[in-house]
């Protein structure tokens, strides 16, 4: 009940920051370093060493700009990857509600304990395709030693009363999508997760990438990856529906086109399409309320495209920026555009 309110406030903020039009965004992600210890083929982000990176300086100084209603997701790459890690952290965590998404593989019992250590920290995020982790390229042993991180950091959560949640993220492939409802399963019973989310493959190169496009090519088509057999990859939601409401058990999909919560019969066949149409979508709110800041410190809101650098220029002026602006009114003109293809921030339309 507490994480339905806590979403439900965060959709009534996005909308008065659409509406208002002068305020500063409420979601930050930080894209700590493109750095991965991972190579997943589905991945969008180069992970090469870049010269320009952020130092911890620079993303202190940047922290010091979010408003006081912010609320910040540190990413990467793998963000347990940078060297300043632990100073961004407690600069978040001091004062903004915030998640982690991680591999997990650098977790330590040290690490979790510091992130318990923070009332403000609400969510570590793990991603997990398949059972054990074998398509990520995990060795066994790396993997055992991410299972006991998890399980550790469960049982110190729950001794310190904390409502910190243990969050998991499958990728949907054609390789697991026979295996959702065990790969579900395993993540809550065997690590004992408290979410655990689905997200399609990503149509564009675009989304959340740390590579940044030139403005035009928000409108280019892009083919998202069609399903070979997505009439499985239903039935299989629902079995997990099914588990979810037996179990009162908690699960989404990303994007939003079915709920994994409660009895739902919408036909979402039009996902696997391979361009998009943005006549099955709401207008998207998301650029008014979310932003990311990239590893070499440039600002976008969603599609990889820079509205400024926050090295070089304060974040209130990227945000109302005749560049940003400019964004903003496309999205209101088209709703969405070609590079939001199969985006996990979509909204079908209730009609579809």
């Amino acid at each position: 009940m507490k994480d339905n309110q806590l979403h439900l406030k965060h959709e009534r903020l996005t909308q008065e920051i659409y509406d208002d039009g002068n305020m500063l965004p409420s979601r930050y992600a930080l894209i700590l370093t493109n750095l991965c210890n991972l190579h997943c083929d589905f991945c969008f982000q180069a992970k090469k060493h870049h010269p320009n990176s952020m130092t911890t300086q620079e993303w202190l100084k940047t922290i010091d700009q979010f408003p006081e209603y912010a609320r910040v997701t540190m990413t990467g790459g793998e963000p347990l990857l940078f060297n300043g890690f632990k100073e961004v952290f407690h600069a978040v965590a001091s004062r903004f509600d915030c998640n982690i998404i991680t591999n997990g593989l650098l977790l330590t019992k040290e690490i979790i304990d510091t992130l318990l250590s923070y009332e403000k920290f609400q969510t570590l995020s793990i991603s997990i395709d398949t059972v054990k982790n074998t398509n990520r390229g995990v060795k066994p042993d790396e993997w055992e030693h991410v299972e006991d991180m998890m399980r550790y950091f469960v049982t110190k959560r729950d001794a310190l009363k904390s409502s910190c949640k243990l969050d998991v993220k499958t990728t949907v492939l054609d390789e697991n999508s026979a295996d959702l409802l065990t790969i579900h399963r395993y993540c809550l019973e065997d690590l004992g997760a408290d979410f655990h989310s689905y997200q399609l493959l990503k149509g564009s190169p675009l989304q959340h990438s740390d590579v940044m496009s030139e403005f035009d090519d928000i409108f280019r088509p892009y083919r998202a990856h069609e399903y070979q057999h997505f009439d499985l990859i239903s039935e299989q939601f629902s079995a997990v529906r099914s588990y979810n409401i037996k179990n009162d058990a908690i699960g989404f999909t990303h994007p939003k086109v079915t709920s994994l919560t409660q009895e739902d019969d919408t036909n979402y066949n039009y996902i696997n399409q391979a361009l998009h149409d943005p006549k099955l979508f709401e207008t998207c709110k998301y650029p008014w309320s979310s932003v990311h800041i990239n590893y070499d410190g440039h600002l976008f809101p969603c599609l990889s495209v820079s509205m400024g650098n926050v090295k070089t220029t304060k974040l209130e002026s990227i945000i109302f920026s005749d560049t940003f602006n400019n964004f903003k009114d496309q999205i209101k003109a088209h709703g969405t555009v070609a590079a939001c293809n199969r985006c996990g921030w979509l909204k079908p339309k209730e009609s579809t």
